[in-house]
Parts: structure tokens; sequence; C-alpha cells
């Protein structure tokens, strides 16, 4: 059973890996929002990954207060207009489909079901995925420079 958890530990750093490789990847200038900087956008990137690394330690720790913060702490972001630098139907379908998942987190969390959360965190971090490289396909300015 122990190995077991530990697959999913592995599993879930890997892909915040990958998350944090997004994150990176969305500090240029939006193409949508010209009232937000290249420096707000990258702090605000930087707040939804210290706030993804809340829910990783919480998941890691089975610390369901942490787990419940942190996806409370992401989805109050969700609904800032820093939140919104693409405003097509696509990226609100994104957006959407990101806060429906930490809703799986935060609901889990309160029942104190660490597998389902851990699973709610797969999906919100494949979510983040998707939605940054929808971004990158329509503001090329926004992937990194090689």
């Amino acid at each position: 059973m122990k190995s077991n958890w530990i697959g999913k530990i592995a599993l879930v750093v890997g892909l915040l890996g990958f998350l944090s490789l997004g994150a990176m990847q969305l500090q240029g200038t939006p193409q949508q929002n010209p009232k937000t900087n290249a420096s707000d956008l990258d702090s605000f990137m930087q707040l939804k990954l210290e706030h993804s690394k809340e829910i990783l330690e919480g998941l890691a720790t089975e610390d369901y207060d942490m787990i419940a913060k942190g996806a409370q702490a992401l989805t109050a972001l969700s609904l800032e207009s820093a939140w919104n630098v693409y405003t097509t139907e696509t990226y609100l379908q994104h957006s959407s489909d990101f806060r429906r998942s930490l809703q799986i987190v935060k609901e889990a969390a309160k029942d104190k079901n660490v597998d389902r959360a851990a699973l709610g965190y797969v999906n919100l971090t494949v979510q983040c995925l998707e939605c940054h490289r929808f971004l990158r396909s329509r503001a090329p300015g926004l992937a990194p420079s090689k």
C-alpha cells in the first residue's frame, strides 16, 4: 500500500514539474490585456505556482486544511482580472474546467479523501497544461525564446 502511495506522489510531482514549465512560459506580455505587463504576469504566475505547490505539499503530508487552502487560493486567483489574459470562448472554457478541477480537490479535502484529492490535482495539472498550450498557440509571444 505504501509503495502505491509513493507512486502516486511521484506522478503528481512529475506533473507539477510540467506545470512549472508552463508557468515559466507565460512570462511574456499578454496579447489581449494591455493593462497587464510582463512583470505583473510573472508575479501572478508565481502566485499560481505557489498555491499549486501548497496543494501538493498537503497531498504529500495528508494535510487536508493545506490542500483546501491552496485550492481556495487558486480559485480566488482564477476569478481575478489578471487571470483573463485572453477572452475567447475556448479560454473561458479552460478556466471553467480549471475551477471544476479545483472544486473536486476542495471537496475531497473536506471529505479527507487523499486519493480523490490527488486525482483531482492531476486533473488540475492537465487543465493547466492544456490552457498554457492553447495560449502559446494563440499568442506566440508567450512562448519561451530559444
